[in-house]
Parts: C-alpha cells; sequence; structure tokens
C-alpha cells in the first residue's frame, strides 16, 4: 500500500492522542510513505507548540524532534513545484481549502497522477481535507469520509 501522510497525521506517531493509533497503524502498513517537503516545517511547528504550551517537557520535546529528525529521510517526499502549487487554485476553489491544505492535496494528488494502477491512501484527520481528497477519488480514513 501507498500512502500519504499530511503533516497533522504524521505528528500523531509521535504524541498520544486522538487517532494516534489508526495513523501509526497506517504507516506501519505501507509499503510506501510519501509527504510533502512542505511537512518538515510544519511537523517541527507543531512540536514547539506542543512545548511552548506545556504539553511537553523541553527533554521530550528534543527526543520527539531527534527521533523526527531520524526518520525524515525514510519518507518519499513531493517537492513543492510551480504546477503543482497552481494545481492548489482549482482545489482551494472547488473544495474550500485552506492553502497548505490544498498543497498535500495537490502533492498527492501528484503521485496518484504518476501512474493509474495507483492505489494512493490519504492520511489526514481534517474533516474538509478528508472530504477533498475522497471527492478526488484517493482513500481516506473511514472515521473521517
Amino acid at each position: 500500500m501507498i500512502a500519504y501522510f499530511d503533516s497533522s497525521s504524521i505528528v500523531k506517531w509521535f504524541f498520544d492522542e486522538s487517532n494516534a493509533d489508526l495513523s501509526r497503524s497506517l504507516k506501519d502498513e505501507a509499503d510506501i510513505v510519501l509527504t510533502s517537503l512542505l511537512s518538515y516545517p510544519e511537523v517541527l511547528s507543531a512540536f514547539n507548540r506542543a512545548w511552548r504550551d506545556g504539553s511537553c517537557s523541553k527533554s521530550d520535546i528534543d527526543l520527539v524532534r531527534t527521533e523526527f529528525l531520524r526518520i525524515w529521510n525514510d519518507f518519499r517526499w513531493i517537492k513543492v513545484s510551480e504546477r503543482l502549487i497552481y494545481n492548489t487554485g482549482s482545489l482551494i476553489l472547488r473544495h474550500g481549502l485552506r492553502g497548505y491544505d490544498a498543497v498535500h492535496l495537490a502533492s498527492a494528488l501528484t503521485v496518484r497522477e504518476a501512474g493509474d494502477d495507483i492505489n494512493l491512501f490519504f492520511s489526514c484527520f481534517d474533516r474538509v481535507l478528508n472530504r477533498a481528497a475522497k471527492e478526488e477519488g484517493l482513500w481516506v480514513h473511514k472515521s473521517f469520509e
């Protein structure tokens, strides 16, 4: 299975929060794990917010950050290109997406366009983005359809 993870889904690998087990099990089942290069600053920013708002100690967040940086190279990254950015415009208008959410969806759709037989799972935990992904023909978590 090929799975695309947006940054919110990646963050769940590191914290015990709602749907973390769902995201982790999908990662473990996936043969190929994809994300946008955009996830790098988004995930690190989420870690920093968790520390600033007191959800994690400094030592815990340092461990989480170190582990994320260790596995970052295991991802297959979708680069943010001019074409991909232009593709976000129609997704934003059609589905009412926020900017970076549209980048994640456009990234996943770029992968799907690379081959007709690619069955791509889109992992995220935002209802609007999941609905858009499903309408675009991607597989999503059933509880977020």
